[in-house]
């Protein structure tokens, strides 16, 4: 039932005339009201969010791509609000092999004098909060001669950004990851 037809049967009788314009133009009011309330409702969840998506991702910490669909970024906060999380290695290696990643995690350390070897990389201190991830099955272009040409790259491989802003936006805000490609 529309809303200029519940407002007429407010009323006594039918008064007619201008009477009926204004209860016509008054319902139209009262049927986008109620529809726009129909669309925050949808809007509450985050499937089914289109305006308020921008709000969504803001409360989750979320970063979408330029190029993300309405879809992928749907499917990015309902993934970050049902994560558990935790902060051991094991975690960012399941989260990666959820989306078909193979990753290894290798956690840098200063040169200790008594835990550290002769030839161990000297990091600095701040290392503690770096981390390098290892993305293996990756597919890798080298530069051949006779297939390749001028200006192209020697070593090419496609961008994974998926994984890269998945385990950016997971990882301790203090903390930084270096992305190595086998």
């Amino acid at each position: 039932m529309l809303h200029k037809d519940s407002l007429k049967l407010l009323f006594p009788f039918d008064l007619g005339g201008e009477f009926n314009k204004d209860i016509e133009i008054e319902g139209k009011y009262l049927d986008t009201a109620q529809a726009r309330v129909d669309n925050l409702l949808k809007e509450m969840f985050p499937d089914g969010a289109y305006e308020l998506l921008c709000c969504w991702e803001r409360v989750c910490g979320i970063t979408p791509g330029a190029d993300d669909t309405l879809q992928l970024r749907r499917n990015s906060i309902i993934r970050k609000l049902r994560e558990i999380g935790r902060l051991d290695r094991k975690y960012f290696m399941d989260v990666a092999a959820a989306m078909g990643y193979t990753i290894t995690i290798e956690e840098l350390h200063p040169f200790m004098a008594g835990l550290s070897y002769a030839g161990d990389t000297l990091y600095v201190e701040e290392s503690i909060f770096i981390w390098r991830v290892h993305i293996s099955g990756q597919s890798l272009y080298y530069f051949r001669s006779g297939e390749s040409s001028a200006a192209e790259r020697l070593l090419w491989w496609p961008v994974q950004t998926i994984i890269e802003d998945l385990l950016n936006d997971l990882k301790p805000a203090h903390t930084y990851i270096i992305f190595v490609y086998n």
